[in-house]
């Protein structure tokens, strides 16, 4: 009677121990299907960049479109969008006020750092996109179209257009550009070893890389990619 007892006593704990691995494999099983997968984003590529037909670029990283109605639109090109990535805040600047080429025209503010560009034009601001203020992923997700700016009413625009970038030209400038910031990344810290090593091998970066990076490397993106561009006079 009592062996009786003792091999009952040994198939309940197979029984309970069958059980609780049925149960723990299940949970796991649940887990893998419900971990969130990491998020795809393209990879800063030329390929990846478009630049619109009759969009002139600046050495700074806006964009400058005449329209037939003489003003003139000004924001920020998809290099510099696809580089900082989220944006929190966009400061526009004062209707009326006179801005000449090279002085700060409008912020971009993320996690309480702040890029600043510079006009690529001299003139009077004429309007501003009060809308892009309201959304500011706007100029993320349409940087050419609803993500403008400001409108520009230009002075001596023949002379500046001159140190501009269209067509061809600028493609082949963002093309330079791109091999410029991925040198600039092999030389920052990276807050994951793994992401270091592929961009010195020669891989490619994930849209919104300067959200990963500390304020030294903001800074510095600002001060090396967001440059006060030349003057009409050289």
């Amino acid at each position: 009677m009592v062996a009786f007892f003792v091999i009952l006593t040994i198939i309940g704990f197979i029984l309970v121990d069958s059980f609780v691995q049925w149960a723990e494999a299940r949970q796991g099983r649940a887990l893998k299907r419900t971990a969130p997968r990491p998020e795809l984003v393209p990879a800063l590529a030329l390929e990846t960049i478009s630049v619109p037909a009759g969009l002139f670029l600046d050495e700074g990283h806006t964009w400058i479109r005449l329209e037939p109605s003489g003003r003139t639109l000004i924001g920020m090109d998809e290099f510099a969008r696809r580089a900082i990535g989220r944006m929190d805040a966009v400061e526009l600047p004062n209707v009326g006020s006179v801005v000449r080429r090279g002085d700060p025209l409008f912020a971009v503010m993320q996690n309480g750092r702040r890029a600043v560009f510079r006009a690529p034009l001299t003139g009077v601001v004429s309007a501003v996109n009060e809308n892009l203020a309201r959304l500011p992923e706007t100029g993320r997700t349409d940087p050419y179209e609803e993500g403008w700016v400001c409108a520009l009413k230009p002075k001596d625009l023949a002379a500046h257009l001159r140190h501009l970038f269209v067509a061809e030209e600028a493609r082949a400038w963002l093309r330079w550009e791109i091999e410029r910031f991925k040198e600039f990344l092999t030389l920052r810290p990276m807050p994951q070893p793994a992401l270091g090593q592929v961009l010195q091998d020669g891989g490619q970066w994930a849209e919104g890389i300067l959200e990963m990076l500390d304020e030294t490397s903001w800074e510095e993106f600002a001060r090396t990619f967001l440059r006060s561009p030349r003057s009409s006079a050289e």
